[in-house]
């Protein structure tokens, strides 16, 4: 992942998540498991893991859970200081600087797309099972190589892994499917429940038809 190139996307605000004040689709997905995630026994804490600018934290509040954000870049934490107050600034390639067990639900709308290498997507799940309380949900938000922006920059030769590189952005990312992420998470976090959403979206002075997809795992 590039801090600098993150840094400089809240301010060019060429992708339209990094401006856009309103709950992402994905949100509706939560709304749809409130009643599961208020079933976890276990602290009232979630953590969203790229929570950007904060837009989602309207819908996440309404877990009742206290929000907790982290992201990779400075600027979006300025912003979403004006929804939350616990926040921090981290990699997700890295340890997550929480202790063992301490949420009930973990969230990621769109920032799993920035971990390129499988190996760093299977750090990252081992580390969301840790510090999830058993029994806790980790629902991920993600972008599909049948989306109509994406599908043109995945690269050749890469074989299965759908990656891509966006000349707009400068940015390296990678798009899932559903079936990648299980293999990825491993055994330990059992998905519960998929959704598609297809939307028609502007991006790049651009307008495009976007697929992007939803899952719900839990943790044994």
């Amino acid at each position: 992942m590039s801090r600098e190139l993150w840094e400089r996307e809240y301010l060019e605000h060429a992708i339209s998540s990094s401006t856009n004040v309103r709950p992402s689709h994905g949100a509706t997905f939560v709304e749809r498991h409130l009643a599961t995630i208020a079933a976890v026994d276990g602290p009232p804490r979630l953590l969203d893991l790229g929570c950007g600018g904060g837009r989602n934290v309207p819908v996440l509040e309404k877990t009742g859970f206290d929000f907790h954000g982290m992201d990779y870049a400075h600027r979006p934490l300025v912003r979403a200081g004006r929804f939350a107050t616990r926040l921090v600034q981290a990699s997700m390639t890295a340890p997550l600087p929480f202790g063992s067990g301490v949420f009930s639900a973990v969230t990621a709308f769109t920032s799993v797309e920035n971990l390129r290498r499988d190996e760093d997507l299977r750090v990252l799940a081992g580390e969301v099972r840790r510090v999830l309380c058993r029994g806790g949900l980790w629902l991920v938000y993600f972008m599909t190589p049948e989306d109509t922006y994406y599908r043109p920059l995945i690269e050749p030769g890469f074989g299965d892994r759908s990656l891509t590189h966006d000349p707009v952005t400068g940015l390296r990312q990678r798009v899932y499917r559903v079936a990648e992420l299980c293999d990825l998470f491993g055994p330990s976090l059992r998905l519960l429940d998929t959704e598609e959403f297809a939307f028609t979206d502007v991006r790049s002075a651009g307008t495009y038809e976007r697929r992007l997809a939803a899952g719900l795992w839990r943790r044994d």
